[in-house]
C-alpha cells in the first residue's frame, strides 16, 4: 500500500509541471491578466450529458477559481460548441480540511435546469493558501477531451402519485404484494402470479352462469374501453 500511494503522488506531482488536465490550446490567463498556478488543479474527470441536436456537449471549461486563506473553490461548465449549457459543477473546500491529491466530488450548481445531468471529480495539487483572496475568471480554459465522457441522460427523472402528489426520484425500490412474482427479462420487467395463487384468489362467482346474481357483482367487461381477448385476458404493459 505505501508503494501504491507513492506512485499516485508522483503522477500528480508531475501534473504541477504541465497543463494537464487542461488542453494545450486552453488559455489559463484570467480575464484580468492573472495566470492560474499549475499546482492548483492536478487532475479532473467529468461525465456530461450527450443529447441529439444542437445542444450536444462538446467540451468542459473552467469558468472560475477562487483561493483565499480559508478556502479553495472552482466552477466548471459544459459547452455545446461555443455556447454554454445548463450543466455547471462546482466544489468548495475549506483550508482546514484540505487534502492535496484527494478526489473531491463536483456538485451540480444550484439553479441550473440541467444540473442533475452532469458529474465529476477533481484533485487539487499541493499549494500554499495565499495571504489575500485571489479570484480567476476564464473564457477559454478548456479541459482535455480525454478527461470528459458523455452519457445519455435518463429519460425518467421521477415518479409522481397523481392522487397524493408524492414524488420519488433517484434509486427507487419496487415491491409487490403477495402472490405477485416480478422478474427482469430482456431489459423489461415481467409480472406473474405465484404458483397456486390463481386458485387461492379465485372468486366464488367463477363458473356461475351470468345473470344468476348470486354474488351481486358486475364482471369487468373492459378497462378504459379495452375488452379482453377470447380467453378473457386483458394484458397490462408497464413502460
Amino acid at each position: 500500500m505505501p508503494v501504491r500511494m507513492e506512485m499516485a503522488e508522483q503522477f500528480e506531482n508531475e501534473n504541477a509541471m504541465r497543463r494537464f488536465p487542461f488542453a494545450d490550446w486552453a488559455s489559463l490567463v484570467s480575464e484580468d491578466g492573472k495566470e492560474l498556478p499549475d499546482s492548483l488543479i492536478a487532475d479532473a474527470r467529468f461525465c456530461v450529458p450527450f443529447r441529439d441536436g444542437t445542444d450536444c456537449v462538446t467540451s468542459v471549461r473552467l469558468e472560475s477559481a477562487h483561493v483565499s486563506p480559508a478556502m479553495v473553490s472552482v466552477c466548471f461548465r459544459a459547452y455545446a460548441g461555443v455556447s454554454p449549457t445548463d450543466d455547471a459543477l462546482s466544489v468548495t473546500v475549506s483550508a482546514a480540511s484540505f487534502r492535496p491529491y484527494f478526489p473531491y466530488a463536483l456538485k451540480p450548481l444550484s439553479g441550473y435546469p440541467g444540473m442533475a445531468d452532469a458529474g465529476g471529480v477533481i484533485a487539487f495539487g499541493s499549494f500554499d493558501f495565499p495571504t489575500f483572496p485571489e479570484t480567476y475568471r476564464f473564457s477559454y480554459a478548456e479541459i482535455l477531451p480525454c478527461c470528459v465522457a458523455a452519457a445519455t441522460p435518463s429519460g425518467l427523472r421521477s415518479i409522481t402519485d397523481p392522487r397524493s402528489g408524492e414524488s420519488v426520484s433517484g434509486d427507487v425500490g419496487f415491491s409487490f404484494s403477495g402472490h405477485v412474482d416480478a422478474s427482469l427479462s430482456g431489459g423489461g420487467f415481467s409480472l406473474s402470479l405465484d404458483p397456486g395463487s390463481a386458485e387461492e384468489l379465485m372468486s366464488r362467482c367463477v363458473g356461475l352462469a351470468e345473470g344468476d346474481g348470486v354474488c351481486g357483482a358486475t364482471p369487468i367487461r373492459s378497462i378504459n374501453g379495452v375488452a379482453p381477448d377470447p380467453d378473457g385476458n386483458i394484458v397490462l404493459l408497464f413502460r
